[in-house]
């Protein structure tokens, strides 16, 4: 295999060198190296009379070394990947939006058959005491059964652990934060990838003298910049994340980027300074197209900085766009041996262009303001498929009531209803700036007689998601949520709830962890949780709330309401630890019977600041080896808010 991909790098090699200016020096943008190194090797950037490998060869080879790494990170995974083919659904959906109105159904096929001898008082649901519940949780009551009435026989999906059992007690240590949003294995990926840089960068050449060297480090890179920084990332898809998982690779390879172009430019620009013809040097063709790539480069450096992201987002995405675009020109007009690097973006931009065109849909949506929680709930009806719990969208809203040109602003967020359902897609869109604020008045604006709002949207995706984890593959969900992060857990657990139901789901007990700063968040949510614990008859569902503010005004509810564990309101923040710990007991004791599998494993999903997920993998991480063990391995996924 060495012989072959050396055979290929020298084929590889003078096959540009066919296609590069005869009067093109070592490197974009560079002047005649003086000596007398062979022809290929000058047009290559080989150091003069040297018999070592050119400039080309080196960043190539550094190329593959990079790609053989994704390939290995890809057949780790790959167990993952073939887990999810034991349903065909599990790969058509979550990849294109529709709408299939033959789920507009007046009533849901019957499921659950309970014994007529029972007594008929005990199906009503109520969360007044643990002994209803417990009751209607008793699985000797109830039984799964399909459309004909007939008992459903199951259909478990396979688990397969994202870590090998000997291997866990490095999970606390790739886990932990260096800093925040940042884990030690996101630090590890990166330090590997900046050595592997450093060795073209420094290996016999000299970047104060020769400044070659970098411009086709900057070449090499761009490609990965625009794979890793695309919303349908071809990268993503094969490791099975979402894209803004891998988006920190995006922005340091871009950084790797930004200092090799300076570096190749400003050397050059400091030789044609000291030999006082830099004006002429700068009016030939491939030097001011390589100024225009630096503009581009900078430019992107300057723009993608915290303040434009937040404050100056249309600045930031028109930035890019226009940047990225031009950049791909000014790499072959400064110099023709980029040309399979200019290739590689083209192709990976152009890609994600026709796959948000593809994934795009316009559709009727109806806005309604929400005030407990400060969020517009957004329902769009005639999109009721096509997604999978857990994925997001990018969402335009074309009226004249979000401003001069606030309908050309696109915005993400977590899809917090479950596909094939009747009330279609909703989003819970928080109010956290001017876009979301004008979104947040506009659905106070009543245009119609039945009070509710009607707008057009673009709806773009689904992006995003828990990728090939099968959540239902595991012994035990828990969910931990902040805020508006709500309509991950809904999402995700309705979907459980269904699979529970068909009997495709290896789930025996879920709880979810809500933090709001108010009490009186919960009153507009209180109807949907209610459903969920009606509705999860063989996995008992557990609700807490956490409001971190002391209530302003009459406490929202009577004393005696929450006395039942399946709902509970508390002060305070949560102790993850303690849920973790109380959550792998119960579901221990669940798959203890004689009949059961064993432990899959703890599903945690996280949705909120990142400082929140934060905690939850420092409470993950704290958890006893023999705890761990005992439920089959502990994953924790996370959504965080911001990038």
């Amino acid at each position: 295999m060495s012989a072959i991909a050396a055979s290929f790098v020298v084929r590889a090699a003078a096959g540009a060198a066919n296609t590069s200016d005869s009067s093109s020096s070592g490197a974009p943008g560079g002047t005649a190296t003086t000596g007398g190194a062979p022809a290929g090797a000058a047009a290559y950037g080989g150091a003069s009379g040297s018999a070592g490998p050119s400039d080309f060869q080196l960043v190539w080879g550094v190329d593959i070394f990079l790609l053989s790494l994704i390939a290995l990170l890809f057949v780790t995974r790959t167990p993952r990947f073939l887990a999810r083919l034991y349903s065909f659904s599990e790969w058509t959906s979550g990849l294109v939006l529709r709408n299939r109105s033959y789920f507009k159904r007046t009533s849901a096929p019957r499921r659950v058959e309970f014994p007529v001898t029972q007594n008929s008082g005990m199906y009503e649901v109520s969360l007044s005491s643990d002994e209803s519940h417990t009751m209607y949780q008793e699985k000797a009551f109830a039984r799964r059964v399909g459309e004909t009435g007939m008992p459903v026989q199951g259909s478990y999906p396979p688990h397969v652990s994202n870590c090998p059992s000997f291997c866990r007690p490095l999970l606390k240590l790739m886990h932990a934060r260096i800093h925040t949003g940042l884990s030690f294995s996101h630090f590890l990926l990166m330090l590997i990838w900046l050595g592997t840089i450093t060795l073209p960068a420094f290996y016999a050449t000299n970047a104060f003298t020769d400044p070659v060297r970098f411009g086709w480090i900057a070449a090499a890179q761009l490609p990965f910049v625009y794979a890793f920084g695309t919303k349908n990332n071809v990268i993503g898809v094969l490791l099975g994340v979402g894209y803004e998982k891998i988006n920190f690779m995006h922005r340091h390879s871009a950084r790797i980027v930004l200092v090799a172009v300076n570096v190749h430019s400003l050397g050059y620009i400091y030789k044609w300074c000291i030999a006082k013809d830099f004006m002429e040097e700068i009016a030939e063709p491939k030097n001011y197209w390589g100024l225009i790539g630096l503009i581009c480069i900078d430019g992107l450096f300057l723009f993608s900085t915290e303040i434009f992201r937040k404050k100056a987002y249309n600045l930031f995405i028109a930035t890019h766009i226009s940047s990225l675009t031009v950049l791909i020109v000014a790499m072959l007009y400064h110099y023709r041996g980029t040309v399979y690097w200019a290739y590689a973006c083209a192709a990976f931009y152009l890609l994600d262009i026709l796959l948000r065109v593809l994934k795009t849909r316009v559709a009727s949506a109806t806005l309604r303001p929400i005030p407990e929680l400060g969020l517009t709930r957004v329902e769009i009806p005639n999109i009721n498929s096509g997604w999978r719990a857990g994925q997001h969208v990018r969402i335009r809203v074309v009226s004249s009531g979000m401003g001069l040109i606030g309908w050309s602003e696109v915005h993400p967020f977590t899809i917090a209803s479950v596909s094939d359902s009747q009330e279609g897609l909703v989003l819970f869109c928080k109010k956290a700036g001017d876009w979301t604020n004008k979104l947040y008045n506009l659905a106070n604006t009543c245009s119609s007689e039945d009070n509710i709002r009607r707008v057009s949207v673009m709806v773009q995706g689904p992006y995003g998601g828990l990728g090939n984890t099968m959540a239902a593959s595991f012994s035990a969900a828990m969910f931990v949520c902040g805020g508006s992060g709500i309509s991950f857990a809904t999402s995700v657990i309705q979907e459980l709830i269904q699979k529970d139901l068909d009997s495709q789901s290896r789930v025996k007990c879920i709880e979810l962890i809500w933090t709001v700063q108010d009490a009186s968040c919960l009153v507009p949510m209180l109807p949907l949780f209610t459903s969920m614990i009606q509705q999860s008859v063989f996995t008992p569902i557990r609700i807490s709330v956490f409001y971190t503010r002391a209530p302003t005004g009459k406490f929202p509810f009577s004393d005696n309401f929450f006395q039942s564990t399946s709902l509970t309101l508390s002060p305070g923040r949560p102790k993850f630890q303690r849920h973790f710990e109380e959550i792998i007991t119960r579901s221990v004791s669940l798959n203890s019977s004689p009949k059961s599998a064993g432990s899959s494993g703890l599903f945690v999903g996280v949705c909120g600041p990142v400082a929140l997920a934060d905690s939850a993998f420092d409470a993950a991480g704290r958890i006893e080896p023999y705890h761990r063990d005992q439920i089959g391995g502990v994953e924790v996924h996370a959504e965080t808010f911001g990038w």
